[in-house]
């Protein structure tokens, strides 16, 4: 009992810092440092480190912040892992502390920051639990924003959708664990989902006053079986993986299209165009072979052998009878009756020839 009142004596005096800084306008950072210093010298560690026992699962080395790793900036305690979702604030182990050893200090001179820690707890799945902070203190308050929460799927990403967050406290209020009605709470429940859960502690830092900082210590988890129970939203995730696969599935299915080169087939078509051979058909043009006809010609060589003894006269009057009739059945018709003058002009000569003949032999 004496030590729970020692506990809510030693909160009362987060209001000291703000009360000499509105007084004195001296640094904020200094002002609390001095109450720091005071409480130190009236807190008892072993009382501090209460929160931190049993039934509380996170070793008390790593709830107390006992020991850090690291170097400023990103100096941490160790079991912690810090994360900065913007700004850049340094981390660092200042020595100023509320439960005696060490303290985690976020802090920027002018910068603006939301940044945390978190550590991973094994735990029983289906098994209820509750996160709790004792002592997250700002020298701004009004500046610093301050939020727990737990991924029961022992995740490690903040922005991760199955982190359930609990309330976010702005303004005084350095104990963030008061009992209901008595000062600000910032504990979050949840059920464990694996045999993993991770708890997470951020701070936001949206505006600056100039040299601001918060002290963080002494984070636990405690078996809490008032915690509801937790659907993941992650489940639906998978189903819409599947359909990516099957659009890709589809998407290579046209491939499969590639059977249609076959149709080129269709080129077959082109042995119609040997149908074009029918060209060829204009052979009949070896009908010239009707100049054969042209032999009856030799029909009127019979002419000169009628007259053996003739004189040469008489072969001029027969060639031209010849040409007369090879004339005459080029220009059939009209030229028949030409022909038939020829004929009949060169029988007029034959026969006075042979008469001439005949009386100059009798001469």
């Amino acid at each position: 009992m004496t030590a729970i009142i020692w506990y809510r004596f030693i909160g009362q005096l987060h209001q000291l810092p703000s009360y000499l800084f509105q007084r004195t306008g001296h640094k904020p950072a200094l002002a609390l440092t001095f109450s720091l210093v005071v409480m130190g010298a009236v807190a008892h560690p072993v009382w501090a480190s209460d929160p931190c026992n049993p039934p509380n699962l996170i070793p008390q080395p790593v709830c107390d912040m006992d020991s850090f790793h690291g170097s400023p900036p990103r100096q941490i305690p160790d079991g912690w892992t810090e994360f900065v979702l913007y700004g850049d604030p340094t981390f660092l182990n200042d020595p100023h502390s509320y439960f005696g050893t060490g303290t985690l200090r976020i802090w920027s001179n002018g910068g603006t920051f939301k940044a945390g820690i978190y550590t991973q707890v094994n735990v029983t799945p289906g098994a209820g639990y509750r996160a709790s902070i004792s002592w997250g203190a700002p020298n701004a308050p009004d500046h610093f924003g301050r939020q727990l929460g737990i991924d029961p799927t022992g995740g490690t990403d903040p922005n991760s959708p199955t982190v359930i967050w609990g309330p976010m406290h702005w303004g005084e209020g350095r104990i963030l664990n008061y009992p209901p009605g008595e000062g600000p709470n910032i504990d979050v429940r949840a059920r464990a989902v694996s045999g993993t859960m991770t708890v997470f502690f951020v701070t936001d830092h949206p505006s600056s006053t100039g040299d601001n900082l918060i002290y963080i210590d002494v984070i636990a988890l405690y078996p809490d079986e008032s915690a509801p129970a937790v659907e993941i939203p992650p489940t639906p995730v998978p189903p819409t993986d599947t359909p990516a696969l099957e659009a890709v599935a589809a998407f290579a299915a046209p491939p499969t299209a590639t059977p249609v080169p076959p149709t080129p087939t269709d080129t077959a078509t082109p042995t119609v165009t040997p149908t074009a051979t029918a060209t060829p058909t204009a052979t009949p043009s070896p009908t010239p072979t009707h100049t054969p006809t042209a032999t009856p010609t030799a029909t009127w060589t019979p002419w000169p052998t009628a007259l053996p003894n003739s004189s040469s006269g008489l072969f001029d009057n027969m060639v031209l009878t010849q040409g007369a009739g090879t004339v005459a059945r080029e220009l059939q018709p009209i030229g028949l009756l030409l022909l038939s003058f020829i004929s009949f002009s060169g029988a007029g000569l034959c026969a006075g020839s042979l008469w001439w003949l005949r009386k100059k032999n009798s001469l």
